[in-house]
């Protein structure tokens, strides 16, 4: 049997549609992530607070720390930190989100584009998927899409969440003492290219490619997978999803892919803090360690500290996937 042609789409074409992926993915992430950074932080805290330990012998414990609820690290935050230090940290997550839409988008387009090839070869060998258009050859498309452009993404930003996570985690008062980096994201590079250099920066990296890969594959693939069940079956001509739709698709797919990757996402922030401590301060050897330890400890509980905030925080996720589409379609139009 012969393999069906592929058309092919002309560089033009296909670099304007690269850019229109990136600028809408762009301003999608920054409103999105912008507007749900206080729960972020909030969900941050409680991911890492086992490996969060005072600027100084002498400091008391943070009342931040005191609680396992998120309600009340909100508040605390506020009353010790002042307002908009809900915020603090949100200035390198803006980049991240904005660089992480824009690329986890343009990438997810080209390499569905790609997949096209590789779907049309094994339809040669399973017949489910020899038809144009068919589930099984959506599904394929846009989960395989969707990991590998998380996987791909995660590679180029790391650096940056990793000095988030850092600056989110560094707790002190108002007046920026207690702080081990009061001076923000200067003070957080420096620190951690003294000690470690650039691999200080890759600290982790092993264990956030697993888990923004399942993250990505559940959160992209499963939001496009969906977009395109919906509009097979709305109706007899098949009808784009309307926003409502698209909006129920996009917080059901982020809650799902917040509650399957998040027990390596805890792994993984805390492996990020763990950068720039002499060896004798450092808690886990790696990952593995690191797992082995909350387990023990604290139980799968531990894996889990913040998750309802995660699932507060999934409707930012969601809009971000429903704002691209909206924008892109605006673009588009024009």
């Amino acid at each position: 049997m012969s393999a069906t042609p592929i058309p092919q789409t002309p560089p033009s074409i296909a670099g304007t549609r690269a850019v229109k992926d990136a600028v809408a993915g762009t301003l999608a992430g920054i409103f999105a992530r912008t507007a749900v950074a206080p729960v972020d932080r909030v969900k941050l805290i409680l991911q890492v607070r086992g490996s969060i330990v005072p600027c100084c012998g002498t400091c008391q414990p943070n009342k931040v720390l005191q609680s396992r609820k998120a309600w009340n690290v909100f508040r605390a935050i506020i009353r010790e930190e002042g307002f908009t230090s809900l915020w603090r940290g949100n200035v390198p997550i803006v980049l991240i989100q904005a660089g992480t839409s824009a690329l986890n988008f343009m990438f997810m387009e080209q390499y569905k584009l790609a997949a096209a090839s590789s779907i049309t070869h094994l339809s040669e060998r399973y017949p489910a998927m020899r038809e144009e258009g068919g589930r099984s050859r959506r599904f394929v498309s846009s989960f395989l899409s969707g990991g590998l452009a998380g996987a791909t993404t995660i590679t180029f930003l790391y650096p940056l969440g990793f000095l988030r996570t850092r600056l989110a985690a560094d707790i002190g008062n108002a007046s920026k003492q207690e702080r081990v980096y009061p001076n923000g994201m200067r003070d957080v590079t420096r620190s951690i290219w003294r000690s470690d250099g650039f691999k200080g920066f890759y600290k982790g990296y092993g264990i956030a490619l697993a888990s923004v890969t399942v993250y990505r594959v559940v959160y992209l693939g499963g939001y496009d997978f969906l977009k395109s069940e919906i509009h097979v079956n709305n109706g007899d001509g098949g009808v784009p999803p309307t926003i409502g739709q698209k909006f129920l698709a996009a917080q059901s797919v982020s809650m799902a892919a917040s509650i399957s990757y998040y027990p390596l996402d805890s792994v993984r922030r805390r492996m990020m803090m763990e950068a720039g401590k002499l060896d004798h301060e450092r808690m886990y050897s790696n990952s593995i360690h690191c797992f082995q330890r909350i387990l023990k400890e604290e139980g799968l509980r531990g894996f889990y500290l913040g998750i309802g905030a995660d699932l507060v925080r999934s409707v930012g996720a969601a809009l971000v996937l429903v704002s691209y589409d909206e924008i892109k379609r605006l673009m588009n139009d024009r």
